[in-house]
């Protein structure tokens, strides 16, 4: 393991994410969700290093589709993945919610759900409520997130049938508060344990794993290639 800052961390995933040339995604915004995550206590880094073979991948990936009605969303992201995307989502849905008092928004076919983390964050310091489930593929239950307006996390649930599809996400979007689906649910994981940990890791650093800190330098490191050929070929003209 080793010790790094916030500010550390997010130039190296910014750049991991920067080297990839992915066809969706602001960088920046990209790089924040993983902190976001990781000095919650969640596990951002693994999963970003986890995500970065397929997203590495995705150099032709396909436009999402998006259907309108009222105010529920419905969107196909052909198996791409969900915070590449999630930040045009969510002002879609939030430009919906001044005609209609909630919005729903049901995505289909998409990976990295936990990755959309940060962007949900934001959503509750401008005075929205949201509530968003999936599925977990490696297990029988259901995940339930519910961050309600002027909180700074989310309680997170493991809940029992709460009949979504596989890889999918729901999120909803509300001026009023949300409760959990089960009213007598404890959270698995509290906003109070989240926010613990952020602190910790504001005063201590957070503790990375060396062979993720070296898979996101790995990525990075293509940056430096294409820079030095750059700048021989300008040498040259």
């Amino acid at each position: 393991m080793i010790q790094v800052s916030h500010n550390e961390l997010v130039g190296l995933c910014t750049k991991a994410f920067d080297a990839l040339n992915h066809p969706h995604g602001e960088s920046d915004t990209i790089a924040e969700t993983v902190v976001d995550l990781e000095m919650a206590g969640l596990s951002g880094v693994s999963m970003f290093v986890e995500a970065l073979p397929t997203l590495d991948e995705e150099r032709e990936a396909r436009t999402p589709r998006c259907e309108i009605i009222d105010g529920n969303i419905l969107v196909n992201l052909h198996g791409g993945s969900l915070f590449c995307h999630l930040p045009a989502l969510i002002d879609v849905a939030v430009e919906r919610l001044i005609g209609v008092p909630q919005v729903s928004m049901s995505v289909k076919d998409c990976r990295n759900r936990w990755l959309a983390f940060g962007e949900l964050l934001k959503l509750a310091g401008k005075g929205l409520s949201v509530r968003v489930c999936w599925h977990r593929n490696d297990s029988p239950d259901d995940i339930e997130c519910i961050l309600n307006a002027g909180s700074r996390y989310p309680d997170i649930y493991l809940q029992k049938d709460l009949g979504l599809e596989e890889n999918s996400m729901q999120i909803e979007l509300s001026l009023a508060p949300f409760s959990a689906s089960n009213s007598a649910s404890v959270p698995t994981i509290s906003a109070h344990e989240q926010n613990e940990a952020a602190s910790a890791a504001w005063e201590q650093g957070m503790s990375i794993r060396l062979s993720n800190w070296e898979a996101l330098k790995h990525y990075a490191s293509r940056l430096l290639v294409e820079d030095s050929e750059r700048s021989m070929r300008g040498a040259g003209e």
